[in-house]
């Protein structure tokens, strides 16, 4: 039988109101409250120190005053732990991911790549030259990070699926009014490439449209939701095989849905994928 992963996935609460500095703490009962609970690792909402009121690039990672206290954390409960801050780097600022193993230590970074709008000024360059989506092993699941905007560029993921990711963390605050939206996209991302999709975020309640939404989830590669939140504030736990793939229903292909795709798939046709996009001159056009 294949080992199981326990993967915790959180709604953090964040409050409609202008003292929000209890959002740190909350992450940590969330890393702990994981850890208590059995998971190997838990996954937290994006940027919890500018939701707490910080200033965006104060510090470098390691002397960040959130970081040291999610490493201790991490190495006191026994956990991994994903999680994004604002960090310093040099004279300007990146949206920083990263990935702690149960011993505090930082195994892999991963720096945003699509800022949202009023984010255009953060460092996007990759940690690694050359190489802007790496992917991480971490007791012996493959995996990648996402960063709230990137949800929406579907080409990421590919390259995940490429280089063999069994599963995509994604911290994020993004918003949508109904959900249906993101949902759906999340989905689409889990079984285009045929990985596991994790989403933490925030929640303020009672959720209405437009408000922090929770519903953090763990999407299978099918795009079943096999755990999740609800739109209520919390630690969710799911417990999975990384390695499965949707089943094919016809002869060969190995059976699965993944190899299927990687076989069938098309890169000679999609060069207009990496063409630059002239948009002063497509918004005279129009």
């Amino acid at each position: 039988m294949a080992k199981l992963f326990r993967l915790a996935v959180t709604s953090i609460d964040n409050p409609d109101v202008d003292d929000r500095s209890e959002v740190i703490d909350r992450c940590v009962k969330a890393i702990a409250e994981a850890g208590k609970r059995g998971a190997d690792l838990v996954l937290l909402p994006e940027e919890p120190d500018i939701i707490a009121g910080g200033t965006y690039g104060v510090y470098p990672l390691e002397d960040h005053p959130a970081f040291v206290r999610f490493r201790d954390q991490a190495a006191k409960s026994k956990v991994g732990v994903i999680a994004t801050l604002s960090v310093k780097v040099e004279d300007r600022h990146a949206n920083t991911a990263f990935l702690l193993d149960r011993k505090g230590k930082v195994v892999g970074l991963y720096r945003k790549k699509h800022p949202a709008p009023s984010e255009e000024m953060i460092l996007t360059e990759p940690v690694i030259p050359g190489e802007p989506f790496p992917v991480f092993e971490f007791e012996g699941v493959t995996l990648g990070i996402a960063t709230c905007m990137d949800i929406h560029f579907p080409e990421m993921f590919r390259i995940y699926g490429l280089k063999g990711a069994d599963l995509v963390c994604v911290p994020t605050m993004y918003l949508d009014y109904t959900g249906d939206m993101l949902e759906s996209i999340e989905k689409a991302r889990a079984i285009d490439s045929q990985m596991y999709l994790a989403v933490s975020r925030y929640i303020t309640r009672p959720f209405l449209a437009g408000k922090n939404m929770g519903y953090a989830k763990v999407i299978a590669p099918d795009g079943r939701i096999i755990c999740s939140t609800a739109h209520r504030a919390g630690v969710a736990i799911a417990e999975f095989d990384p390695k499965w793939r949707m089943e094919f229903w016809g002869e060969g292909y190995e059976g699965n849905m993944r190899f299927m795709f990687d076989v069938i798939r098309r890169p000679d046709l999609y060069g207009d994928l990496t063409k630059p996009r002239d948009i002063e001159r497509d918004v005279e056009d129009d």
